[in-house]
């Protein structure tokens, strides 16, 4: 027993650690109100429980009692609580969230303010009598009216328009102080205060009046997006989106688009939305330059914002094109460092340009430099699988009005690691007769310098024949049965002898031969051939053994036959015309003596076969008054 209790022992052990350990792995959830933890008396809110991943059951606690318990997907859990009472539903609440028999810790408490008539509201002030400016320090004071009952409260800096609170002061006076060390744009926008109890319930007053609070200098920059991208074609049409942060103080501004080298911005906008956009409509190569935007505050126009960020326009135009090289060449290994240059041509009018790198298939450039020679190196560093693709490059002045190159040659890029598989076809199709010629084609890239085809399995068939500039052809000629089967390819390519792609997709050749495919077939006609000229050898050799007779006393010859597929003792005449009657052939033992002694030599061709229609004979009883004058025929059957 003393073992079994061991075991016993080990296993409760084992799992009590187990749930120790599981517990402190699984994080403590969020909980959060919608539309905010301060309330009014009699509305609806909604706790949600943000889970750890994987979470499928949730608890809701107040006052440290289990309230609710449900299961629910997406590792989020919603509580609703209907008409909010003071008194009932102003309290502390949390949540945690469990995975299959484990739980986590409880959430960090959420108080639930519930405002009432019963507490008048506060006071808000701001400590700054002059103009707010960015990096100020800013005081915003928020006092208890003298008629307030005296008791523990908490102070609560809220936002005028969501009620969410910003910050929380628990003071032993009448009033509490809200710091705004080093104001911000963003911090522009109206507030108000509201104080509640301590303890539960957390009845709480109204919102007191909102203090609107504006900070003067540049506002946050906003942002500018080109759609469909910053590289387009000369006579497309390009709409350039200017958006800027929400902020609470801001109604209503105008934003402005400008380019570089130009004095004036070159158009306006008012909107109250946070975005405008701006339309350039077919736009040229003497549009290509860096855009930005910025933003002004409606009601006050010396209030603006920072600069974008500079977005660079490409359109290509009419300038002689560059030159695109690649080192150490256009097929790499992963993490290897790429340089592309791109230099411009002689005849070009310009001595200093810019240089920028396209992409094929990106919206915006990929790097654009300013150097101070005819030529531009990029760098493409630890190139991955994502770098391979189509480049290629521009030119164009630094000096208005701009002037583009044409797009040099198109580089294509590849890393080993996504170099493309080849497809292999044939022709005049997978099925031919035998002894017809078939081409097989193996797809690859224009550089690629050695193909093989193989054969089932993978086993080497052909090593590169004709190769051209779609990849190899492979030609067979009079093919066989034996060609049939299933086929694949690869490509080789210069920079490493000895590395290989991956096999296409295999292809399956049908080779459709001259003789009978189906064995069985084949048996059974031989058989049925074999059997057929047995019997008509049996035949012959019992139809052999039939003896023929002369004409007796000048009456014309007879002959007759003998057949096996009858009974041995009936004999069948045979003549040219019709039978008249049929003739019973008996062993004629007793007139042997009549008859000549040697018949087949006095006739020695007298043997006639013929073929016999068995359905017409019949039996008939033989009249003696009928029989006929001629001498009849007889046949001596052997049963040796």
């Amino acid at each position: 027993m003393a073992p079994t209790v061991t075991i016993l022992f080990s296993i409760g052990l084992y799992w009590t650690w187990a749930i120790k350990a599981q517990m402190a792995t699984l994080p403590r959830p969020t909980l959060w109100a919608v539309p905010s933890p301060v309330v009014h008396q009699g509305a609806d809110v909604t706790l949600r429980c943000q889970g750890h991943l994987g979470s499928d059951r949730f608890q809701l606690w107040k006052d440290g009692e289990l309230r609710e318990e449900r299961n629910a997907s997406w590792e989020l859990a919603e509580f609703v609580l209907r008409k909010v009472d003071g008194k009932r539903d102003a309290r502390n609440y949390s949540c945690r969230s469990g995975q299959g028999p484990w739980w986590s810790e409880l959430s960090e408490p959420l108080v639930l303010v519930v405002m009432t008539d019963v507490f008048p509201k506060p006071m808000i002030s701001h400590s700054s009598y002059y103009s707010i400016m960015l990096g100020d320090k800013v005081t915003i004071r928020c006092q208890l009216s003298q008629q307030a009952p005296s008791q523990d409260y908490t102070f609560a800096l809220l936002g005028a328009e969501s009620l969410e609170p910003l910050q929380l002061q628990s003071p032993a006076r009448t009033w509490a102080d809200f710091s705004l060390p080093s104001v911000r744009a963003e911090d522009s926008g109206s507030y108000s205060c509201i104080y509640y109890r301590k303890m539960a319930p957390h009845n709480g007053s109204h919102p007191s009046k909102s203090l609107e609070l504006t900070v003067h200098g540049q506002l946050p920059k906003p942002t500018l997006l080109a759609q469909p991208g910053q590289v387009v074609v000369s006579g497309a049409n390009l709409t350039l989106w200017c958006s800027r942060p929400k902020l609470p103080s801001l109604e209503e501004v105008t934003f402005s688009l400008s380019k570089a080298g130009t004095q004036e911005p070159l158009q306006h906008q008012s909107s109250a939305e946070p975005w405008a956009r701006f339309f350039l409509p077919s736009v040229r190569p003497q549009d290509t330059g860096s855009y930005s935007c910025t933003y002004r505050d409606g009601r006050a126009p010396a209030r603006g914002s920072e600069l974008s960020e500079a977005l660079e326009l490409v359109v290509p135009g009419s300038l002689p094109k560059p030159s695109l090289s690649a080192l150490p060449g256009l097929v790499v290994d992963p993490g290897t460092h790429v340089t592309l240059q791109c230099r411009k041509p002689p005849q070009s009018p310009f001595w200093r340009v810019n240089f920028t790198l396209l992409k094929m298939g990106s919206p915006q450039p990929s790097q654009s430099l300013s150097p101070s020679g005819t030529s531009a190196d990029f760098h493409l560093l630890s190139v991955r699988a994502q770098d391979a693709g189509n480049y290629s490059c521009v030119y164009y002045g630094r000096m208005a009005p701009r002037q583009v190159s044409e797009p040099s040659e198109v580089l294509e890029i590849w890393v080993t690691g996504a170099l493309p598989k080849p497809s292999l076809s044939a022709w005049p199709g997978p099925e031919v007769a035998s002894g017809a010629n078939m081409t097989l084609l193996c797809w690859g890239p224009s550089w690629a310098s050695k193909f093989t085809l193989y054969k089932e399995g993978g086993e080497q068939f052909l090593p590169s024949t004709d190769i051209t500039q779609d990849g190899a052809q492979f030609f067979l000629t009079a093919v066989t049965p034996p060609h049939s089967g299933n086929y694949s390819c690869s490509y080789q390519f210069n920079k490493n002898g000895s590395l290989w792609t991956q096999v296409s997709d295999p292809l399956q050749l049908t080779v459709r031969g001259t003789e009978p495919s189906n064995p069985l077939l084949i048996t059974l006609s031989c058989v049925s051939f074999f059997l057929f000229l047995l019997c008509l050898l049996l035949l012959a050799l019992l139809c052999r053994r039939s003896s023929p007779m002369g004409s007796l006393q000048g009456s014309s010859p007879r002959r007759s036959l003998c057949c096996p597929c009858l009974p041995w003792s009936t004999c069948l005449p045979f003549d040219s015309e019709p039978p008249r009657e049929e003739i019973l052939c008996k062993e004629a033992s007793k007139d042997r003596s009549r008859e000549p002694s040697d018949p087949m030599a006095e006739d020695p061709q007298g043997v006639t076969y013929a073929q016999l229609n068995l359905m017409t004979l019949k039996k008939r009883k033989t009249d003696p008054k009928e029989m006929p004058t001629e001498s009849p025929l007889y046949a001596t059957v052997s049963l040796d």
